[in-house]
């Protein structure tokens, strides 16, 4: 065999061996490498763990916890909208306790998986954010001010939640959730930017007779400072208002109900008090003076959903900074909850 054909060989078998013996490798490789991430058994947070296991909850987690959370409640209805915000926003005023549960993780690939959460929450917004002329110091031109109006209530999320992370109970997660959530709403609210009290003596000086004036308040309550819940009671008696003794059992019905404010807005009522030169007894003034407040009394169940988190654990606690809540319709009226939330829990794993 000459040289040229010995060296010919040499290139053939190099040129068709490197490839198989990278694939040899890579084989071997594959083979060697564990299906799934190996989590070190002696390696575990200094939780509270029924099964003491790495990698975390073998059921589900109860994570008391503390937590500061600021809200705000966004109601926007047919005509007319009302921003409720915190009154300060300080450690005192806006740190409270929780209590969410977590489902065990599903980890489908090595950096993501899935869980189901149960977050819970509460809120107490006591100002209006209301649109105001442009200053030096208000550029936005928009003014978080005290209408004497507030709303609170509760809510409940349940949420499927996709994060990304490694296995285990000791690493950190980036999280998003959609889900279902339950809403209890109640307070007051001035849906016409806070002057609702301006416009409600312009409307009721602009009838012709007594009478027509306080029906021309009623509709126009009726039409702009919300029926939520879609009260018919409440909404015969607004579009009625002066008939019969209509207007004395609307102010019954706001102070047994609870769906007024529960006081006395001197100002409303010292102003219907002079109008009506007295024609009328103080529980129809109480009624008229309600009525530049709408009334906010909602409830749902089927509210949608959501949640975005990061959490990182420490120790025996989880840091967590997230932002969602839920929002929905109801009666023509969209109402959104919505809170930034920086929290420490403990995970409790069962």
């Amino acid at each position: 065999m000459s040289h040229i054909s010995i060296s010919l060989l040499v290139w053939i078998l190099f040129l068709f061996g490197c490839p198989l013996f990278s694939q040899v490798v890579q084989e071997e490789k594959i083979e060697n490498k564990p299906a799934h991430p190996v989590l070190d058994p002696n390696h575990k947070r200094k939780i509270i763990s029924v099964f003491n296991e790495p990698s975390g909850a073998r059921y589900f987690s109860i994570n008391p916890g503390v937590q500061f959370i600021s809200s705000s409640v966004d109601i926007v209805g047919p005509n007319g909208k009302a921003v409720m915000a915190e009154e300060t926003n300080s450690v005192s005023r806006n740190t409270k306790l929780m209590y969410d549960l977590k489902t065990k993780d599903w980890q489908i690939g090595e950096y993501w998986g899935v869980f189901v959460l149960n977050r819970n929450g509460s809120f107490l917004n006591t100002r209006q954010i209301i649109t105001v002329t442009p200053t030096v110091e208000n550029e936005n031109g928009r003014d978080n001010v005290d209408l004497q109006t507030e709303v609170k209530g509760t809510y409940s999320m349940l949420l499927p939640v996709l994060y990304l992370g490694k296995g285990g109970n000791d690493n950190f997660r980036i999280g998003m959730g959609f889900g279902v959530g339950s809403v209890n709403l109640q307070g007051t609210a001035d849906f016409n930017d806070g002057i609702g009290l301006f416009t409600n003596a312009v409307v009721f000086n602009s009838g012709n007779t007594f009478d027509n004036k306080i029906d021309n308040l009623g509709r126009f309550s009726l039409l702009t400072t919300g029926n939520i819940d879609g009260d018919p009671y409440k909404a015969y008696l607004l579009s009625n208002l002066s008939a019969g003794n209509n207007l004395e059992l609307l102010g019954a019905y706001s102070l047994l109900t609870g769906k007024s404010s529960g006081s006395i807005e001197p100002i409303s009522y010292l102003m219907f008090a002079a109008a009506a030169n007295g024609q009328l007894n103080p529980l129809e003034i109480y009624a008229l003076s309600t009525l530049s407040r709408g009334k906010v009394d909602s409830r749902t169940n089927y509210a949608k959903s959501y949640y975005f988190f990061y959490e990182i654990p420490i120790g025996p606690v989880t840091w967590r900074l997230g932002f969602g809540g839920p929002f929905y319709t109801q009666n023509n009226y969209t109402i959104d909850i919505s809170g930034f939330e920086m929290s420490l829990y403990t995970p409790i794993e069962i």
